[in-house]
């Protein structure tokens, strides 16, 4: 009988990074890692082929590196047969120890022989006065040294890493800085005209190193044309120019000084405001880093071969799939599927649509939240646990984040009112001002040069970057410090509207109360009912209804241990009730107040008892059988964790909170009075409540709405700032600010944060433009210098730098 040997392990065959040959990695003829990857090839040769290097010859026993290079070889090493293979040595030894038998005399002599010979060297000698070869420079073609030195990417990295050029523009300030200063310094020396001259050659070299940081240095969606800005530079040096060459030398000494002071202050004031938003930008590349995570299918979304050609998967260098087997990657479009596993950044804004999973749920998140089926979740989200499975609603640069933070086209910083006017302010009217202040000196009677000179001091004391970008800061400062809280405006100018909100109407039901009301009070008001069967006759008529006081009323029953009633034909009053048939067929009532009215049922005899639940902020639920009132419920609703601190928010910054909802009017003054909330509007339904806010809006205010996606879908979009809580990453909806948090706080933080950054805009932009008007007028009336101008714009724009750097300690 014939002895069975074991198969040994077995793994699924992989290709040959080489040749795609599928072997079997177990038995793989050479492996080696690759960029933290392993790579398996059938031989030497397949290594040396993904390598791009040359195989070695047949029978060449040198190393790979010096067949490349031509170096000699002395022969095998000591031991080893001059015909043999590399590495035959040992399979001979072993060999010849395994089976002494086949070994004949001759051979024995002759492997004696072979351990005597001398040993000889396997490299030829180096000589110790030789030097060590140098060092490959920087610029040299990577291809050219080892492989190692070169990392083989199989994969494209999941992070994109910003690589920092070399500032240029940076080098070029200092430079303009310097030769502006030396310019202006140079004043001491006397007004030589040799002396005049040199200074006019120093602040056009400060000019030219302006010019070439415009030319070199790429521009910002926020930065104003660099025109208005080198304008007044080369007009100063025009005006020392043409006063060089006249004959009052004293008016050319001081068109020098005019020069060099207007190439100095430009210089620094383009180096302020670049390291005033330094932080901001940081912050920006930051979060576009965390939004370049790639996005990947769920596995066997398509069917094999049913992919449009246009999305087919990306894959590396070696033909293979950028992930592991099974794992689809694609450019994802709204409407397509998206998996994304624990430990990985949500790519695209999404719903979830399979799996029970934590995460981060917006980016700088520290408390993980839970999501199902149905939820929201917007890009830039960690997965904590689970494996989540959602389907895109925005993808690229239509993601929340994106829209207003990286997409050049619909930046907020950029795009906001007070931006533009900052911008407008530099570019256009500051042509205007300086028109006006070379008019002045017209009518003054002064000389041409003066003239020039007036209207290149009065151009550069506007056309400043501080003066063009400060509010751009501001408002960029303004929307990171509301995305580290979950909160995202839909644009610029909806950042803009929530500014100026002046009334902010909470939609009460879970915003500012839990929405889970709990059963507090039950009566029965006749002897012909016990309050357990108005329970179960109010459970019976309220158990297919998804409002919360249907819920709580259901849970109560089911808490007692009671069985709902079995009734029919229910007929759903929305904001009031419920009417139906009982189980004895009787008519069933159960509802609030305005519901009995309308089915003219008289609760007379229960109505101080309604007042007294009402004034301890209760809802109350009245139960009629056969149009007379049998029983009252009564819910208590708890506030929401951070409700009293909501409207502090609000009310620290002058926006005036109001209480909306469909509850008795004495319940909401209860509310009203824990909250300190004065304006209230009580018993206001579902399906009115969008006239409510136009009638708000009709009063001159402008108003905003706080309040859940599909809920309170008629406040919010009747309002001209609409808050949507919990709705960051949702399907498209024309909400002003979404929030990707259900907390309360955030959404009073959105309309506090927007008023707050929008004034401090106000604020840099006035320290900015104030103390240049002052010197523009100042000049135009002929009472300082033009140099003066200037001087003063740098003043007010150093002013302004330091009140935003002290705002980012704050903050």
């Amino acid at each position: 009988m014939v002895a069975s040997r074991a198969a040994g392990p077995a793994a699924a065959p992989v290709p040959c990074s080489g040749c795609s040959k599928l072997i079997d990695p177990l038995r793989a003829g050479q492996v080696a890692i690759f960029d933290q990857r392993f790579h398996y090839f059938c031989n030497a040769r397949c290594r040396h082929a993904f390598l791009g290097e040359a195989a070695p010859a047949p029978g060449d026993g040198r190393p790979a590196g010096l067949a490349a290079s031509g170096a000699p070889f002395a022969g095998p090493p000591r031991g080893l047969p001059s015909g043999a293979p590399p590495g035959a040595g040992g399979h001979h030894a072993s060999a010849a120890r395994a089976e002494p038998a086949r070994a004949s005399a001759d051979e024995g002599a002759a492997r004696v022989a072979d351990l005597d010979a001398p040993i000889v060297d396997a490299f030829p000698p180096v000589s110790l006065d030789e030097k060590l070869p140098d060092l490959p420079v920087l610029d040299d073609d990577r291809a050219l040294l080892e492989p190692i030195g070169n990392t083989i990417l199989s994969e494209e990295p999941q992070r994109y890493d910003a690589v920092e050029a070399r500032d240029i523009g940076a080098l070029l300030l200092v430079l303009a800085i310097i030769a502006g200063t030396l310019a202006v310094a140079l004043t001491l020396a006397g007004d030589a005209k040799l002396v005049i001259g040199a200074r006019i050659v120093l602040a056009t070299v400060s000019a030219g190193m302006l010019l070439g940081r415009a030319a070199t240095t790429a521009r910002d969606a926020t930065d104003p044309h660099p025109a208005p800005m080198l304008a007044p530079v080369l007009g100063g040096l025009v005006a020392a120019v043409w006063a060089l060459f006249g004959q009052d030398r004293a008016l050319a000494a001081e068109a020098a000084s005019l020069a060099g002071v207007i190439a100095t202050a430009s210089a620094i004031s383009a180096w302020l405001i670049e390291s005033a938003r330094h932080r901001v930008f940081a912050e920006r590349a930051w979060i576009g880093s965390v939004l370049s995570a790639p996005a990947r299918r769920p596995p066997g979304a398509w069917a094999q071969g049913q992919a449009p050609a246009d999305r087919a998967p990306q894959r590396g260098s070696d033909g293979g799939s950028l992930e592991g087997a099974g794992d689809e990657l694609y450019e994802l479009r709204p409407g397509e599927g998206v998996q994304v596993d624990a430990g990985e950044v949500v790519p695209v804004d999404l719903v979830v649509t399979g799996g029970d999973v934590e995460v981060l749920p917006w980016i700088g998140a520290t408390t993980p939240t839970r999501r199902r089926d149905g939820d929201p979740v917007v890009a830039g989200a960690t997965v904590v646990r689970g494996r989540l499975v959602g389907a895109c609603t925005f993808s690229g640069g239509d993601r929340a984040v994106a829209r207003v933070l990286l997409d050049a086209r619909r930046r907020a910083d950029a795009l906001a009112p007070i931006a533009q006017a900052s911008r407008a302010l530099t570019e256009r009217w500051a042509i205007g001002a300086a028109a006006i202040g070379a008019l002045s000196a017209f009518v003054a009677g002064r000389a041409p040069v003066e003239i020039a000179m007036t209207a290149a001091a009065v151009l550069a004391a506007l056309s400043t970057a501080i003066t063009a970008s400060i509010a751009s800061v501001h408002v960029a400062r303004g929307i990171l410090l509301g995305l580290r809280r979950g909160i995202v405006y839909k644009s610029a100018d909806a950042w803009d509207r929530a500014g100026k909100t002046s009334v902010a109407v909470f939609c009460a039901r879970g915003t500012l109360l839990l929405g889970e009301p709990e059963l507090a009070e039950l009566e029965a008001t006749g002897q012909k009912l016990k309050p357990s069967d108005v329970l179960a006759l109010a459970a019976g008529a309220e158990r297919t209804e998804e409002h919360p006081v249907a819920t709580a009323i259901v849970r109560a029953a089911r808490a007692r241990g009671l069985r709902p009633d079995g009734v029919r034909n229910p007929n759903f009053h929305p904001g009031l009730g419920v009417t139906a048939v009982t189980s004895s067929g009787e008519d069933l009532c159960v509802g609030n107040r305005a519901l009995m009215l309308e089915q003219r049922i008289s609760i007379a005899a229960a109505e101080s008892r309604v007042a007294e639940l009402e004034a301890l902020g209760r809802t109350v639920v009245l139960v009629a059988v056969g149009a007379r009132l049998v029983g009252i419920i009564g819910l208590q609703d708890g506030l929401r964790p951070g409700a009293r601190a909501a409207i502090q928010h609000l009310l620290d910054a002058q926006i005036e909170p109001v209480l909306m909802s469909g509850d008795a009017r004495e319940t909401c003054e209860a509310i009203g009075r824990s909250l300190d909330i004065d304006h209230i509007r009580p018993e206001i339904l579902p399906a009115d409540r969008g006239a409510e806010v136009r009638r708000l809006i009709d009063a001159g205010t402008s108003v905003a709405v706080l309040g859940h996606a599909g809920v309170d879908d008629a406040a919010l979009g009747a309002a001209d700032v609409s808050v949507a809580l919990g709705a960051a990453g949702s399907a498209p909806a024309d909400f002003s600010t979404v929030l990707a948090s259900d907390d309360v706080r955030d959404a009073a933080l959105s309309l506090a944060l927007a008023h707050r950054t929008r004034l401090e805009a106000r604020v840099g932009l006035a320290l900015s433009v104030a103390p240049a008007l002052v010197g523009a007028a100042v000049i135009a009336a002929f009472v300082l210098p033009p140099a003066y101008a200037p001087i003063a714009s740098l003043l007010g724009g150093v002013m302004a730098v330091v009140h935003a750097r002290a705002l980012d300690a704050k903050s």
